[in-house]
């Protein structure tokens, strides 16, 4: 991984690989992608889950080795202790879970998600000195401090965090860099708090102390880049205007084809069955971006020569791009799930669609529609709604005033009795549970197992790589089309990793 130097500009990454899914943007294609000289990032999100079931699958990517060297002996010694299984999973039996991290946290449920998300971190820069970065979703603040925490202790580059506004999240990672206590503000539904229940907006915090994972004197540790990932000049302004020059180092501006969860449409318009419309107020004032002075890389869109050359034209020091990388060999799909999907979208047979109401987040979300997952309606009516790994749940407070979590996609009764809105379950699904199974891990219960739901940008549907007849390509691949015909530039603002104190 870098050292805490400049990156020179005829060194500077022209290309970020971007945070897909759980898993989807696994070690492995960070690993060979930061080998090329880019960015490669992982995906912090879910992976406490993804590695007690790897564990339970016989560890096939040894993250024992990498708990060895963890700091926190006794987790994890409890990590394999209670998860590994050297035979694997027998056929049809399901995976034991971890308990949900709590909006009260558990401890104990810090400490395990911060030495899961060291192992990714730890293979993915194992073995070269390239940039590795880590994504995160700002919506899932129960997850963001132990996490950072543990990428942190592995010696990560980046942070990017999307899905909503990170200005919190920029304050917080200096303090888990020096070794100090964190939080985040909770944003809680208090409609049905009782009388003179305190609710005011600083009442309700997910805390997190670097010295319950490593004792009392936690070490000073390098503070990373942060990227937010933004799609408005507005929210650039906002957060350069609100945080310290120190705490920003540059932006990921994305659009609204990108795959994944996008910003919802500025004029509110969306169809009939929830898909939205965007316009021109869509589109980021890039001009306004480049005169804040820092750094940016233009999402959503641009994953072509033409759009590398076209970002550089506009001011930016590169791309991310994800659609593409999410199906090269290296990503976290199983082999049958790149050929099948690369084969259906040359086919036709697959197309990207933006669908409204998939997501509890309320974000709209790409799906692509392929046979036998939650993209089709049938398929997403058939599943039995249930909400055993709880990421995208959301605080509320009940009758007697507890802080509890519900989702939108959990039984319709469930919510509603939790004062959710019914009309918020419509349409639903557990993306949890399903970007689980795109990876193959999904969770097996009885005789069925949980259907997947992939996603990708706009970009798939044109996909450039591969072939009905041969669908497979690898991440050197994706970067030798990137950079067909096209010569990298000198970079006039190259992100600079912070300098440590003397």
């Amino acid at each position: 991984m870098t050292a805490s130097t400049a990156l020179a500009p005829s060194t500077a990454p022209n290309i970020i690989q971007g945070g897909m899914g759980i898993g989807v943007s696994s070690w492995r294609l960070a690993r060979r992608v930061a080998r090329r000289g880019e960015i490669g990032v992982i995906s912090g999100t879910g992976i406490d889950s993804v590695v007690v079931r790897e564990l339970q699958e016989g560890d096939p990517h040894d993250r024992r080795r990498m708990l060895a060297e963890y700091p926190d002996d006794e987790i994890a010694g409890h990590l394999i202790d209670r998860f590994y299984r050297p035979e694997g999973m027998p056929p049809g039996e399901s995976y034991d879970l971890l308990n949900m991290q709590g909006f009260e946290p558990s401890i104990r449920a810090q400490r395990i998600l911060a030495a899961a998300t060291y192992t990714e971190v730890r293979l993915a820069a194992e073995g070269h000195e390239g940039t590795v970065g880590m994504n995160l979703l700002a919506k899932l603040k129960r997850y963001t401090l132990p996490c950072i925490y543990g990428a942190l202790l592995a010696g990560v580059d980046i942070v990017s965090i999307g899905a909503g506004i990170p200005l919190e999240e920029a304050r917080q990672i200096p303090k888990l860099a020096a070794g100090e206590p964190a939080a985040l503000r909770l944003d809680v539904d208090t409609s049905q708090a009782p009388d003179g229940e305190d609710t005011a907006d600083d009442t309700y915090v997910y805390r997190f102390d670097p010295a319950d994972v490593l004792g009392p004197a936690p070490p000073t540790l390098d503070r990373p880049l942060f990227l937010p990932i933004i799609s408005s000049d507005a929210l650039a302004r906002i957060m350069d205007a609100k945080l310290p020059d120190e705490r920003v180092d540059g932006w990921v501006v994305e659009g609204p084809v990108a795959g994944g969860h996008n910003a919802p449409p500025r004029n509110k318009n969306y169809t009939e069955d929830g898909t939205p419309l965007y316009d021109e107020r869509d589109e980021a004032d890039l001009e306004a971006i480049r005169s804040l002075g820092k750094p940016f890389y233009l999402a959503g869109g641009y994953g072509s020569p033409e759009g590398l050359r076209a970002a550089h034209e506009a001011g930016a020091a590169g791309i991310q791009v994800g659609s593409l990388f999410s199906l090269a060999d290296e990503s976290g799909y199983p082999p049958s799930t790149t050929r099948r999907l690369i084969r259906g979208l040359h086919n036709g047979e697959i197309e990207v669609s933006t669908d409204g109401r998939a997501s509890s987040t309320g974000f709209p979300f790409k799906v692509l529609t392929a046979d036998g997952t939650l993209a089709d309606a049938e398929v997403r009516e058939r599943r039995a709604r249930i909400c055993d790994l709880g990421y995208l749940r959301e605080p509320y407070l009940d009758e007697e005033g507890r802080l509890m979590g519900r989702c939108p996609a959990e039984p319709v009764k469930t919510y509603t009795s939790r004062g959710g809105d019914r009309e918020e379950t419509e349409g639903r699904a557990c993306l949890c549970n399903a970007l689980m199974a795109n990876i193959g891990l999904g969770q097996q219960r009885g005789t069925r197992a949980e259907p997947p739901l992939f996603t990708g940008g706009d970009a798939l549907e044109d996909l450039p790589l591969g072939s009905a007849e041969d669908p497979q390509y690898d991440a050197d691949d994706v970067l030798n089309y990137l950079y067909e015909d096209v010569r990298p530039p000198r970079v006039s603002s190259p992100l600079r990793r912070p300098q440590p104190a003397d």
